[in-house]
């Protein structure tokens, strides 16, 4: 699977990671997954962390990013604030990520673009080792 995540602080942090061929239908199905399970398991202002990793193929365009940004609006209203740091060096991938932080801005997701993932995490304000050791251990070479 490209894309897997984690959940740490009780709810409050997330941390995705993208390796390999990542695929539209993975980040739909993780939108609604994070949808579904915000009110349940995810706490309200989320920290989540998109982190990207020895990308093979991108299977993913701007059209579906919008189609994205159309779910996060239509599906993920009372969810509250969600804060998403997008970490990756992949030029492909900064600029899908540039254009789902400007469409996420209505739907009430604050989006910030990094290279490093300790900037990251610092931008989303975790502290607790747990997430930020599994982030430098996912990063590392």
């Amino acid at each position: 699977m490209a894309l897997e995540y984690k959940v740490f602080d009780e709810g409050l942090t997330v941390i995705a990671v993208a390796s390999g061929c990542v695929t539209a239908d993975e980040f739909t199905d993780y939108a609604f997954w994070l949808i579904k399970n915000h009110g349940d398991l995810l706490k309200s202002d989320l920290r989540h962390m998109i982190l990207t990793r020895e990308l093979e193929n991108i299977q993913l365009t701007e059209q579906d990013i919008h189609r994205l940004a159309h779910i996060n609006l239509a599906y993920g209203a009372g969810r509250g604030k969600i804060h998403t740091a997008i970490v990756t060096k992949n030029n492909e991938a900064k600029k899908l990520a540039d254009l789902h932080k400007t469409l996420s801005q209505i739907a009430n997701i604050e989006v910030n673009l990094f290279e490093n993932h300790r900037e990251a995490l610092g931008w989303l304000g975790v502290e607790n080792t747990e997430p930020c050791d599994y982030a430098d251990q996912i990063a590392a070479p």
